[in-house]
Formats: structure tokens, sequence, C-alpha cells
């Protein structure tokens, strides 16, 4: 019997304590909590990862960032203070703290910045730049060397370690050939290496007949790769342009050309052109496969040519993001007026269209 009381007096006592507790986090939440009170924030406008729990907020940053001065941004509930404020500017060569207040009581973030690998790195068939056989590939791998500077590596096909990969954030692989679209041998030969380089987080740009990568390395299961040009080209008379989604990640990608109308770019001017398509073939925008495209495959296509912008009848750039065990980004870019050298020699006016959309994918990937 004495036992019987004991219990049903500790149990009531639980009850008491449980209804207690209620109304005090009920009190509590009357006003802004101190626990998940930064709603947002970044480093030099990306996005962090912020940690609640255990009060960090962490960010990647790219490779060349000058940590000294880098720029905190948060957004937090009205009537809750920052120190240092929103907009200020940090040094996070060791890790900072944010002070968050509530009015009622403190919380202290730590901020922590990782510098990502910083080389740009050029994958051809030359022992040098200027063994490259295809006129095109050795003038993107030209471009690639005097825009990224002494951030830029070449790696030679033969030379794909993954010691050659080490310290390098972007790989840009540019492939192009006349009457097959196969990926070279010397490529396949070391694809392990690339597929570990992709898989533990790696990135790349593949640009023309390159773009079959994203299926030799099996992020592409689709089957939709279909619509493939390999011929020797000729004259035509007519500007091709490309046309963007509009989406905000095609935003970013086409962020800075020279449009001729809403999300239309010309990439290339009459003459000659080898049209050297790699597009996947999608059909129409509100029917499958290309309604279901990103949803299966986690991979945004965000341009075609710009005549079949409204039926969006094909993909020519694709981004594809980390999906199951594929930790790095790929973005394919296989519209086969983006020529970096005309056959016939003459200037092409929309070569810097070219150039900003492997910039801006360059760049994009770079910050992931």
């Amino acid at each position: 019997m004495k036992n019987i009381i004991v219990y049903k007096v500790m149990a009531f006592m639980m009850v008491l304590t449980g209804l207690l507790s209620c109304e005090e986090r009920e009190n509590y939440m009357d006003g802004p909590s101190t626990l998940n009170i930064i709603e947002s924030a970044s480093l030099n406008s990306k996005s962090a990862e912020i940690d609640h729990l255990a009060g960090r907020i962490k960010v990647s940053l790219a490779g060349n960032t000058d940590l000294n001065a880098v720029l905190f941004e948060a957004s937090v509930p009205e009537g809750v203070s920052l120190t240092p404020a929103s907009g200020s500017m940090l040094d996070l060569n060791e890790p900072n703290q944010i002070t968050v207040s509530n009015g009622a009581s403190d919380r202290v973030y730590q901020i922590k910045a990782t510098l990502l690998p910083s080389k740009i790195a050029f994958l051809g068939d030359g022992a040098t730049i200027a063994d490259i056989a295809d006129d095109d590939v050795k003038a993107a791998a030209l471009w690639t060397e005097l825009t990224y500077g002494d951030d830029f590596v070449y790696i030679p096909y033969e030379g794909l370690t993954e010691e050659a990969l080490e310290g390098v954030n972007v790989l840009v692989y540019v492939h192009d050939q006349v009457g097959s679209s196969d990926q070279p041998d010397a490529v396949l030969e070391r694809l392990n290496v690339l597929s570990k380089f992709y898989v533990q987080g790696g990135k790349i740009v593949a640009g023309l007949l390159g773009t079959g990568l994203v299926e030799e390395l099996g992020r592409d299961t689709s089957g939709l790769r279909t619509i493939i040009g390999t011929g020797a080209g000729g004259s035509n008379p007519d500007s091709w342009g490309i046309g963007f989604s509009g989406s905000s990640l095609s935003n970013i990608i086409s962020n800075g050309l020279d449009f001729f109308d809403t999300n239309l770019a010309y990439v290339i001017d009459p003459g000659y052109k080898e049209d050297h398509n790699a597009l996947w073939n999608l059909g129409s925008f509100t029917n499958a496969p290309y309604a279901t495209f990103n949803s299966l495959y986690n991979a945004e296509p965000i341009a075609i040519w710009d005549h079949t912008i409204e039926a969006q009848t094909a993909a020519g750039i694709i981004v594809w993001n980390p999906f199951e065990r594929f930790e790095g980004y790929i973005i394919t870019i296989g519209i086969g007026g983006m020529e970096w050298s005309m056959n016939d020699d003459r200037d092409n006016p929309y070569l810097s269209n070219v150039e900003k959309i492997y910039k801006n994918s360059i760049d994009y990937l770079s910050s992931r």
C-alpha cells in the first residue's frame, strides 16, 4: 500500500512539472528565442550553414578569397541585435564570434570560413596547350589560361592522375572532333581518376562533345542526349543565338551577356559553322521528360537555341547538382554554335558571350 501511495505522489509531481515546463516554454516563446534567432547568414554573399544547436556558422569560400575582409550579412527578427552588425567586414583568418541579443538574453555563434581549392584546370589532348589538336579546344584552353592566370593549370590526358588534380577546384573539359561523339580513349582509360574527383566533390565544366563525359561517369542515365552533330560543317548565312530559361540559376550563368531580346543572346555570326550539337531531347516544357528531368536527376536545364526557347524542345546547357553518390557538380554546355575558333578565320563579334557563359559557369562552380 505504501508503495502505491509513493508511486501516485511521484506521478502527480511529474505531471505538475510537465505543466509548469509547458507554461514556461510558452512564456519563453512570447518573444524571439535566442536558440534559433539568426534566420539566415552569408559571407561574401555565399549562403552559410547555421547549426543553431551547436552555435556555429560555417561557409566554404573560393580559394582566392581575402580572409582579412569578408562581408558578413544576416537576417534576424525585429527587435534583435547582432554584434558585429550585419554588413560588417570580418577578419576570418581565425574564427569569429557573433553575439545575438533578444533584449533578455544573449547567444554567441562561432563563424568559421573554409577556403576551397583554388586551381582551375584545363584537360587537353596535347602535351602542352600549343600541342592541342582541335582549334576550338586550343582556343578555349588559351582563354582559360589567360582568364585565371596564376590559378590556372593545364593537365594533358596522359598526365591525368589524382596527384595532378590536387588543389583543383574546377576542371574544364572541352572536346571536339569530326565524325564521332565518342570520348577520347586516353580519357576513358583514366576515367577512374575523374570519377573519384567528381564523386568526392570535384566540379567539372564540360563543353561541346565533351558533354558526353556526364554519361561516361554514370551521372546521366537518362539516355536523352540524342541530338548529336559531328559533321565537318559548312557556310551558313544566319546568326545563331541561345535562349535562357529565366530561372535564378540561368540568370547567374547568363549574367553580363549582350542580349538582343529578353534572355536571348547571339553566340555566332554568319559564316562557316561546325554545328557540333550535343543536346538532350526533352520535349515540351509542360510534359515529360522535360517537366520531370530536374526532379528525377537533380539536374536543371537552363538554356537551348533561341528559336526553341518557348517550346523547350531540348536542353543545351544543364547544371547537374549533387545527386546520390555524386557529391560534385557538372555543367554541360553542348550548344554547337558556341565555337571558340572560326574555321574561315573571321572574328566572331559574339565570342564574348561564349566566354562569359563559360566564365560564369566556372565561377559559379568555384564557390559551391
